[in-house]
């Protein structure tokens, strides 16, 4: 009886080992996949010596130098940082809301939060350029104070080294709306990402706090927020990050003007309808760095709860 036993085990063992082996062999080949597809940017520019007589470094640092690369890394950054700063003014209560209260419709709310999260990017962009042929839109255009529209574009222009201005009649085709197009998808996953922290937080501390004396706006303000210091800075990042890459929205609510929406997407976007391949690889080779720095700091701040 304890032969069979013993080599029962050993078949299980057996059994369990070619289970993990063959599950890791699925992960491994599609971890594998994704960094041939990446680095063949890598490949492609070194391969660029005999196809265009260029050295494939000499064309990335000549991208880098390029006034045009630079605009669009400058605007890309610059509008990312608006777009988040807003995104975690909406992103911070709207999740403190979900986390803590419960109420009619609930269900109905979150699934709605998500929808810019899953349909595709370009349709939040055709969805605003309908939105501003509305009387709604017309009366947005007419709110909209022109003094901020001025600091804005003061401020990109500034941020960019490139005169951008507008008249502020419309947001439709202009700089200042690639931050709106960018943020109706990034404030979805800052959201989701600054509510996983708040439900990690608990209730226990408020309630301390409450009992102490503190009302909750005190309570979230000195006892929530510093402890979800770490899980916002994620949020940020990764709203950042979402911001920047956007490229479907901007495309049809800001346009594609050279030097004028060119954030980063739509400048590789113009490079390679240009003929201009070799650019729009560095380009892409530069988008991927930023965006593997930026998973590298959010992961480093233990970010959780993010949507892909």
């Amino acid at each position: 009886m304890s032969v069979a036993r013993a080599t029962t085990g050993g078949c299980g063992d057996l059994n369990n080992k070619l289970f993990a082996a063959l599950l890791s062999a699925v992960l491994i080949a599609f971890l594998a996949a994704t960094l041939l597809v990446l680095f063949s940017n890598v490949w492609y520019l070194a391969q660029a010596n005999s196809t265009v007589g260029k050295s494939g470094w000499g064309i990335f640092v000549a991208a880098l130098r390029d006034p045009e690369v630079h605009f669009s890394i400058r605007l890309s950054v610059t509008t990312a940082f608006l777009t988040m700063l807003v995104s975690m003014l909406v992103a911070i209560p709207a999740a403190y809301v979900l986390s803590r209260y419960r109420f009619p419709g609930e269900k109905l709310v979150d699934t709605l939060l998500d929808l810019p999260i899953v349909v595709p990017p370009p349709v939040i962009g055709m969805s605003l350029l309908m939105f501003f042929m509305t009387p709604a839109g017309d009366l947005v255009n007419h709110l909209t104070p022109l003094p901020l529209v001025k600091a804005l574009n003061a401020f990109l222009s500034l941020c960019t080294g490139h005169s951008i201005s507008d008249d502020g009649s419309s947001w439709v085709y202009t700089t200042r709306a690639i931050v709106m197009a960018q943020f109706f998808i990034a404030c979805a996953f800052g959201l989701r990402t600054v509510k996983a922290t708040f439900d990690t937080i608990g209730t226990r501390h408020e309630e301390v706090a409450r009992t102490l004396g503190c009302t909750r706006r005190q309570a979230f303000f000195k006892v929530v927020l510093p402890m979800a210091r770490t899980g916002l800075v994620a949020g940020a990042v990764m709203t950042w990050a979402r911001a920047i890459a956007e490229f479907g929205p901007v495309l049809f609510f800001a346009g594609s003007t050279r030097l004028k929406t060119e954030v980063m997407p739509i400048a590789m976007f113009l490079m390679y309808s240009s003929g201009e391949i070799e650019k729009a690889v560095a380009l892409v080779i530069i988008m991927i760095a930023i965006s593997a720095v930026t998973l590298l700091v959010f992961k480093r701040l233990g970010g959780k709860g993010y949507l892909w």
